[in-house]
């Protein structure tokens, strides 16, 4: 294995990761109901999706985060003829 296979694996668990953790971190932010009639904000600006479009939004960066991981592990324990 050469060290660019390993470097390319790290970053890809690394960006995974990060996926995973931002995902969560949004939906814990935004999961707190706002007041009636405010708009929904992610990090002070100001989005036009309903809480569910939202979820969903998030769910499918977590999932490409998971998958990023596990690219970077396939990447790890492959064997170079």
């Amino acid at each position: 294995m050469t060290s660019t296979n390993i470097v390319s694996a790290t970053l890809r668990m690394i960006c995974g990761l990060a996926l995973i953790i931002f995902s969560y971190l949004t939906h814990q932010r935004t999961r707190q109901h706002a007041a009636a009639g405010e708009p929904m904000q992610v990090f002070g600006a100001t989005i036009g999706a309903s809480p569910g479009q939202l979820s969903f939004g998030l769910i499918v960066i977590g999932l490409i985060g998971v998958l990023l991981i596990v690219l970077g592990i396939v990447t790890l324990l492959k064997k170079r003829a």
